[in-house]
């Protein structure tokens, strides 16, 4: 294949995977542990850190919220918007997870990643 071809191959793969719609997040089942290892996990890692068990980023490089001095700059409110709304990658959890729940997970599960480290 030549170059330009080649170029042309993987600017049309990246553009479809651009193009792939945010997978649907499935209903809360009201473990808050479980549903972030379940979930969550795939793309924030269970630490929170975006990593897998083996240290490397995982494939959605999602926000490392261990990292407190980037996950301190948001406040609560906004890591619930985040939550509800999605971003980016981030699927959006309206109808998932009630604003109620959402604050749950961001106190409960999310802020205690930066206090461990």
């Amino acid at each position: 294949m030549s170059i330009p071809r080649l170029a042309l191959a993987v600017l049309l793969c990246g553009a479809t995977l651009a193009a792939q719609p945010k997978k649907e997040p499935p209903p809360f089942g009201g473990d808050y542990p479980k549903y972030w290892l379940d979930v969550c996990a795939r793309c924030h890692g269970v630490n929170g850190n975006g990593r897998d068990n083996a240290g490397s980023p995982l494939p959605d490089n999602g926000f490392d919220f261990t990292d407190s001095r980037k996950a301190g700059r948001k406040k609560d409110s906004d890591w619930v918007r985040i939550t509800l709304e999605g971003k980016e990658k981030m699927p959006a959890f309206k109808g998932k997870l009630t604003p109620e729940q959402a604050q749950k997970m961001v106190t409960d599960i999310i802020r205690p990643f930066g206090a461990r480290h």
